[in-house]
């Protein structure tokens, strides 16, 4: 596998956010965001047993007991993915972060999809599956509006995610907040990791 790191702490953002986790960061990724603050360039290739070994270490010595699998984007290395869930706990709680441009689902682990081109096909791809979630990162207007088309469009009913663009994480979010009238079922995910970082 092509991995950038991996490390324990909590999850800072999305549906599962302050959930202690051990996180797998594979690198490579099919877009490029203009916000994404994730280095793609160091990956080291670790073997499926090698990955495996690491991981319950890892899990072990900080008493977790959830693997959060984000990048980059993680379908690109899909099939290594798959042999290493076999290879793990059955019992351990599995996360995924991403983009969903690719359709991939898998019923043991539970997905956490932020749409980031082609959001309407992402949407219908996943919206059905009662083990996936949707995080929508907002920079504008425009993306509001397009949460609330898609809501109607499929009648999604369950919770959405909407995460301000970190770097005008105060605009956007007072943006989101006068919003509120249109918007059903939503909830706000700021980047927590971030703010604790800039102590």
């Amino acid at each position: 596998m092509k991995i950038l790191e991996i490390f324990t702490s909590f999850q800072g953002e999305g549906p599962f956010i302050g959930t202690p986790a051990t996180f797998l960061r594979l690198s490579g990724c099919n877009l490029n965001c203009p916000w994404c603050d994730t280095d793609l360039t160091k990956p080291q290739e670790i073997s499926l047993l090698e990955t495996k070994e690491i991981l319950l270490k890892e899990l072990k010595e900080n008493n977790v007991k959830t693997l959060i699998i984000t990048g980059g984007e993680p379908t690109l290395q899909i099939k290594d993915i798959k042999k290493l869930i076999k290879l793990l706990p059955s019992d351990l709680k599995i996360q995924m972060e991403t983009n969903g441009f690719l359709f991939e689902h898998i019923d043991q682990i539970e997905y956490v999809i932020s749409p980031k081109q082609e959001k309407e096909r992402v949407f219908n791809n996943y919206h059905q599956y009662d083990n996936c979630y949707f995080k929508f990162v907002i920079t504008n207007q425009e993306d509001i509006d397009e949460v609330i088309m898609l809501k109607d469009k499929f009648n999604y009913n369950k919770t959405i995610w909407l995460q301000p663009e970190f770097n005008n994480a105060i605009k956007i979010t007072d943006l989101i907040v006068k919003n509120f009238k249109k918007l059903d079922n939503v909830k706000i995910s700021a980047q927590t990791h971030k703010y604790l970082q800039q102590r």
